[in-house]
């Protein structure tokens, strides 16, 4: 039951996390339209980050998001034992 908990914790924060890094990724406006509870932005504004060189901001810490998960994954299932 706990491993069960477990994973679906593991689960739902890695589906929050990557949806947050496409969305910022992808489009920092489309990120400020998701709920506050969802996007996770602190203390972001969207008049100071949703466009000009705070949305290229946005954007690289989206793209160092994919990236880290991406290379967590990569490394997970690509050691050999």
């Amino acid at each position: 039951m706990k491993l069960l908990l477990g994973v679906c914790c593991v689960i739902t924060v890695f589906v929050a996390v990557i949806t947050n890094a496409l969305f910022m990724l992808v489009s920092p406006r489309a990120w400020y339209r998701l709920p506050r509870w969802i996007r996770l932005s602190g203390n972001l504004s969207e008049r100071q980050y949703g466009s000009g060189w705070g949305a290229i901001q946005i954007r690289l810490l989206g793209a160092i998001f994919v990236g880290v998960i991406g290379w967590a994954l990569f490394d997970s299932f690509s050691k050999h034992h």
